[in-house]
Parts: C-alpha cells; structure tokens; sequence
C-alpha cells in the first residue's frame, strides 16, 4: 500500500562539531594579589574588561599593587576583542614562573587547564616579582628555567588531549643581545609550543615604578594570537598594528629592560635570531608589529620532510588538526568493522572508509585555508582481530610566511 505522504525527507543526525570553534579562546595566569571579589587560585572567566573590572581588577588595582594584571587584560582585549573567552586565574605573588608551569601539586596552570576541560587554545604566564632580579644567561633566572617546565606542562596538557601554546612573560631582559640565551639552541631543550615575549609599550611602562617597568606586554601577545588565524603569524604586517595612536597605545617599541628600541637597532636582529619576540618598526610603515611568532626550539626537517613547530602559528595549526581528527574519530572507537576472511586483514571498504574520513576533516581545514593540503594513509595490515588498533597516519602542509622579501631594482632605458 502506498503511502500518501508522496515524498518524505528527514533531517539527517548531526556528528560531532568538528569546526574546533573556540581557536580564540584564552587563559591568563598572574602572580599578584587578590581582591575583594576575586580570591587567589580561583578560575573564573571573562569576556570583556568591564567583567575585569567587575572583579576589582582595574587601572587601580594594577597602580595600588604595582601590578600589571589589568593591563594584560585589557591589551588582551583590545587586540582580541571583546566577547573573547578568558580564562583568568590569580596566584599569590611570590609564586614564580617556573612553579606556575610545573605544578606538581596542580593548584596553578594544570588547575586551569583541568577547570577548563580543554578549552583553552593559548596560555600567557605573567609574574609580578617584589625583589631583585637574578640574571641567568642574560634573563631572570626564573624565566629561563621557566621554558622546559612550560614545555612539560603542554605535554601534560597534550596527553589529556587538550593542547595549546604557552606565552612567558619575559620580564627583565638583562640588554646584551651577544650574550643573552638563544632560545633556539638551549641544551637539551625544544620547547615547540612555548614562547617568550620582551617587548613593551616604552611608554606606557615609563609610568610605572620599579619592577612593574621591566614588565613585558603578554596580553597584548595573547590577544594578538586569540585574534590570528591558527596558521598566521602574529608579526603579519597587513593584520596586526599594535599601535593605536588616538589612545596614545604602543606608539614607542621598547624592551624589557625598559630602552626604547630605536636606541638599540643594532641589537634587534640578534634578539631575532635567538627566538625572542617583541614589537618593532619598520620605514615607511607607520606604527607597531611583533617581529614574528618564534618558539624555544630550533627549526628541524627530518629526512622524511616532517618538520617541527618552531613557530606559534605551526603548533597551532597541528593543535587543530589533531583536536579535530581526533574529534572526528572518537565516535568510531569500539565500532565493529569487517576483516578479510582469508588474512584477517582490513578490507579496502574500511581503508577506504577511515581515509575518506580524515581527509574530509583535513579537506575542511583545506577548504577553510588553514593548511595547504592534508593526507589520511590507513594501514592495511592493521590488526582488529587481537590487537584491535587502527594505524593511521596524517600528513599535514602547512601554509608557508613570507618573513621578507628579496629583490633587486635597476635603471633601465626601456622594459
């Protein structure tokens, strides 16, 4: 019997989002003092300066304490935007660097990480130290043992499937470039997802007293990244001005040891080489640009063409893709699926079908242009049988970066 419905289309179920759309969502760590409203070692989120404020964090706050917490948030915001997720937490101020990162005892960045169950894509660790400070390979000690710690913290948060780039205040540059640390050559160390940002609005920090003026700008770096593409690097010249000279921000570059940058060129191009990250100028273009987006490691290729995420941009962009193919694959685990009968094998409908797959995820990330192309290869001699693990592996290009441009120009008598 017919049915008189004549045709009869239901919608399909949706699977699970595999947009990844939280690439902006952030998290701000500061060793500084609490308020009124807002305890230490507390997880909260905002979204915009006025929920800052709300909190008791304010211009005041930061000038009572001699702190430079509201100024991360608001650098924060006003590169990203309002309405950007922030996860904030305060820790008390004697807290160093390098206890922030390697939290044994997780009340510091993994409580924050755990609270925020993956959220978050991008981490800046501030301090706002009291006493002196002790030089080590040309920046605070606690900086420099700060990095392998950061790193070990993005393995920590990687294993539980919740990957991001870290951002360390790079306080207090001790100013010789010649002998300062190359982070891209630290023994022992390759430290892909954590970077180090010395450079300050000169200013601004020129308002400030004593160790607040070696303070170096991680919110607005934190902003600039929550703001970029996951393939773009924050020094893009086109996108990302610093300054805003109607509200008389970032007009002057300067370093952490608080000197203006036009006082130090000489020095720049060894700060980057070694993998620092701060603003500088060009000629001809007006205003403020980070020189780059570079991590503490050094740039490898292996023999197989893979290479390592030695800029923020590269870790980001792999972040994605892992959290979206494994976003994509989860559903999938502990699903029966059919063997060769003669060799207990895979047959090529399931090759076929975890390949296409992944390359759906990859060919999203294509479309959307966050990477060149990306390629699924299933391993047909993966065992369901005994071992019951499907190998598979991702090949990922990358988008390139036009770091300068080369050319030569003549006089000619015609073209």
């Amino acid at each position: 019997m017919a049915t008189l419905d004549g045709v009869k289309i239901n919608r399909g179920k949706i699977g699970a989002n595999t947009l990844a759309i939280g690439d902006s969502f952030s998290g701000l760590i500061a060793a500084a003092v609490a308020t009124s409203s807002l305890a230490l070692g507390t997880v909260t989120t905002i979204y915009n300066i006025v929920d800052a404020e709300n909190l008791g964090i304010d211009a005041a706050y930061d000038s009572d304490n001699d702190v430079t917490v509201f100024r991360h948030i608001s650098e924060f915001y006003r590169m990203a935007g309002e309405g950007t997720k922030l996860y904030l937490l305060l820790v008390p101020q004697a807290t160093t660097m390098t206890d922030i990162c390697d939290d044994a005892g997780e009340v510091f960045a993994k409580k924050m990480l755990n609270e925020a169950e993956g959220d978050i894509r991008q981490l800046a660790v501030s301090v706002n130290p009291t006493g002196a400070t002790v030089q080590l390979n040309g920046i605070p000690d606690d900086v420099y043992n700060a990095i392998p710690k950061a790193q070990a913290l993005y393995d920590w948060a990687a294993d539980r499937f919740m990957p991001l780039n870290i951002v360390l205040e790079g306080y207090d540059y001790g100013g010789d470039s010649a002998t300062v640390a190359d982070l891209r050559a630290i023994a022992g160390v390759n430290a892909t997802n954590v970077s180090v940002v010395i450079g300050q609005d000169y200013d601004y920090a020129e308002t400030l007293n004593g160790n607040a003026q070696k303070f170096a700008e991680v919110g607005t770096a934190l902003g600039t990244v929550a703001k970029a593409d996951v393939n773009q690097n924050i020094g893009d010249n086109e996108a990302f001005n610093l300054t805003n000279a109607f509200r008389g921000i970032w007009i002057v570059a300067g370093l952490s040891n608080h000197v203006a940058i036009k006082t130090v060129k000489s020095s720049l191009q060894t700060l980057e080489d070694k993998g620092f990250i701060f603003g500088v100028t060009y000629n001809g273009l007006d205003g403020v640009r980070w020189n780059n987006d570079h991590t503490c490691t050094e740039v490898i290729i292996d023999n197989e063409g893979n290479i390592n995420e030695h800029t923020i941009a590269y870790g980001r962009t792999h972040d994605k893709a892992r959290r979206v193919l494994r976003t994509a694959l989860l559903p999938k685990v502990k699903t029966k699926q059919p063997v060769n009968p003669k060799t207990g094998k895979l047959p090529i409908g399931v090759i076929k079908y975890f390949e296409n797959l992944g390359d759906t995820v990859l060919g999203d990330m294509e479309t959307r242009r966050e990477i060149s192309v990306g390629k699924t290869t299933v391993d047909p001699d993966s065992d369901l049988i005994t071992e019951k693990l499907l190998k598979v592996k991702f090949r990922i290009v990358p988008y390139g970066n036009v770091n300068a441009i080369e050319g030569t120009s003549n006089l000619k008598n015609s073209l």
